[in-house]
């Protein structure tokens, strides 16, 4: 973010990413057989990486954003990934923003005050933003898995943000490893794409890129429905 005034940075989206998260996987066997589910883990991470922009960018910050809060499944068919089915939901209100642990793995070497962490929270959860008591959750829904080369799939699916769905493709890694099952992968998207403008101050002298970037690294482990 960038100098006083310009605190009230807003981060947008989010969330994202912004997610929460589950990972649903199905498949065409009969309802008396038994379908692997896993239940996602903790430790799984759900990051959104915004990105300055302007002629004052120099005074500005890029941020990140991790979701805290977020539940999911993950049922699969090894005998046939097509019938792969993803829903990932993020708790908007429990974003957090520019956390140092999450700035440095990012490679962000600035650390930002506890007050400007807080305005900038405050800023991305408000009604010109992520608006997230109107909007509470962030949610993707997938449409299609493809596999690929050996551990990699091409995933379709939905993602809503303030009400607002929008498509997008993008590949992922998993594997089953020591009784876990782990995906990572990352797609980017616009904030205008979802209904509101990336943040902006003195007449656009300052703000945030529209396109930013969702990082997810998830584990999941066996569980029952």
């Amino acid at each position: 973010m960038s100098g006083q005034g310009t605190r009230k940075h807003w981060l947008g989206c989010a969330a994202v990413v912004w997610a929460c998260g589950s990972l649903v996987l199905g498949s065409g066997r009969s309802a008396a057989e038994t379908i692997p589910v896993y239940t996602l883990d903790p430790r799984s991470e759900f990051v959104v990486q915004l990105f300055k922009a302007g002629i004052g960018a120099k005074f500005a910050h890029d941020h990140v954003v991790r979701a805290a809060s977020f539940a999911g499944q993950i049922r699969t068919d090894p005998a046939d990934p097509t019938t792969t089915v993803i829903t990932v939901e993020v708790q908007a209100a429990a974003l957090q923003v520019d956390e140092p642990p999450v700035r440095q793995k990012y490679g962000l070497t600035t650390v930002l005050s506890k007050r400007d962490r807080q305005e900038t929270q405050a800023a991305m959860a408000g009604k010109d933003q992520l608006d997230v008591r109107q909007y509470p959750s962030i949610r993707f829904q997938s449409t299609a898995v493809e596999p690929q080369a050996q551990g990699h799939y091409r995933v379709t699916g939905d993602l809503t943000i303030r009400g607002v769905s929008q498509s997008f493709t993008f590949p992922v890694q998993a594997e089953l490893r020591d009784g876990l099952l782990h995906a990572q992968g990352s797609f980017s998207f616009k904030q205008s794409s979802f209904g509101y403008q990336p943040y902006s101050a003195l007449f656009g002298a300052i703000k945030n890129q529209d396109e930013v970037v969702l990082h997810f690294d998830l584990i999941a482990r066996p569980s029952q429905e």
